[in-house]
Formats: C-alpha cells, sequence, structure tokens
C-alpha cells in the first residue's frame, strides 16, 4: 500500500494541472483552426482585391447589419441562460435557451435574404469574384451556426424533457455535466458570433 501511495504522489509532482478542463482546452483548439481558416479567406480576398481587372466594387447589403445586431443579441441570450442555469433558475434557463435558437434560426434568415439581395444585384456565386468571396465565406460561417444550432436544439430537448426530474430539476440542484456542457456551448456561440462581428466589419471595409 505504501508503495502505490508513493507512485501516486511522485505522479501528482511530475503532472503539471493547468486548470483547464480537457474538453474546454479541445473546444480552444478548434476555436484556433477555425480563426486560421478564416484568417485565409479574408487575406485571400485582400489579395484578389488588388486585381482591379476582376474585382468589381459594390455596396454590402444593409441586411448584414440586421444579421450582425441578431447575432449579438444571442450572444446576450445564451449568456443568460448560463447565468440562470447557474443560480438555478431552471425555468428562466429553458425559455432563453429557446430565444437564442430562434435568433439563431432568425441570423440564417437574414443571411440568405442577402444573397437574394446579392443575386438581384447580379452578383451571383459564379459571375463575380467580389461577390464569390461573400458568398463562400458567409456559407462557412453559416455551417458553423447551423453545427451550433443543432447542439442547442438537442441541449433545449433534454432541457425540457428533463425539467421534473427530481434529483436535479425539483431539488434546484445544478447538474455539473449539464453546466460544463453549457458553458462549452455558450464559448462556443460567442466565438461564432464573433466571428461574425468581425466578417462583417471587414465586408463593411472592403465593400464600399
Amino acid at each position: 500500500m505504501s508503495v502505490t501511495l508513493t507512485e501516486q504522489d511522485i505522479l501528482k509532482e511530475k503532472t503539471e494541472y493547468t486548470g483547464v478542463h480537457p474538453q474546454k482546452f479541445g473546444l480552444w483548439i478548434g476555436m484556433a483552426s477555425m480563426s486560421m481558416f478564416f484568417a485565409a479567406l479574408t487575406s485571400a480576398l485582400l489579395v484578389k482585391k488588388g486585381d482591379y481587372r476582376s474585382w468589381e466594387a459594390f455596396r454590402l447589403p444593409t441586411v448584414f447589419l440586421l444579421s450582425t445586431i441578431t447575432v449579438i443579441s444571442l450572444s446576450c441570450c445564451i449568456h443568460a441562460a448560463l447565468i440562470s442555469y447557474r443560480k438555478s433558475k431552471f425555468s428562466q434557463f429553458r425559455w432563453l435557451m429557446f430565444f437564442s435558437f430562434l435568433l439563431g434560426c432568425l441570423f440564417l434568415g437574414f443571411q440568405l435574404m442577402g444573397w437574394s439581395v446579392l443575386q438581384a444585384g447580379g452578383m451571383t456565386l459564379t459571375e463575380n469574384l467580389s461577390g464569390s468571396f461573400i458568398y463562400v465565406i458567409t456559407a462557412a460561417h453559416g455551417l458553423h451556426i447551423v453545427v451550433g444550432l443543432f447542439v442547442m436544439l438537442v441541449f433545449i430537448v433534454n432541457a425540457f424533457r428533463n425539467r421534473k426530474d427530481p434529483i436535479y430539476e425539483l431539488r434546484d440542484i445544478i447538474n455539473p455535466k449539464r453546466q460544463l456542457n453549457l458553458e462549452l456551448l455558450v464559448s462556443y456561440w460567442h466565438y461564432v458570433d464573433a466571428v461574425w462581428v468581425y466578417l462583417y466589419l471587414f465586408f463593411y471595409l472592403n465593400y464600399q
């Protein structure tokens, strides 16, 4: 027994604990990869913009501003849901998650409206290089939104299904595993929303 304890003590001394949950660290790695991906796309846009022979300037559709307002509202709403859960206000948490999901769907709707405005103005996916970049970049970002909405929907369904759970819900006790998953989801949405704000500002400055 003493040998086992000694080995455990040695392992603790040699193991450096950073205080970061492995799942959170994995999410950060994923965010870093996504950041490089969008950085590469925006850098390619700047390079192609320098070719005045193939680049056609046009004004960014104003509907993308509505997308930006919506996605900021989503971040505020889902963060409020996390705070409500930490305070064991489960009913408020569920409805805030539901409204966050609706805002995410509304964001996608505004993006599709933006595409329609581009097409009506003659900026299609294949006919103009400057318009193609907006389609590709917003589609890539939209895919991340769809993934987030799917995970959020699963979370909402489970939250409403377990609303009468006697172990946690009826005793106002926080489920540690659910809280961790919620923190991961909120962090993901904050990141995706921040990426869109960056993209909108980038588009606004480069499409005048």
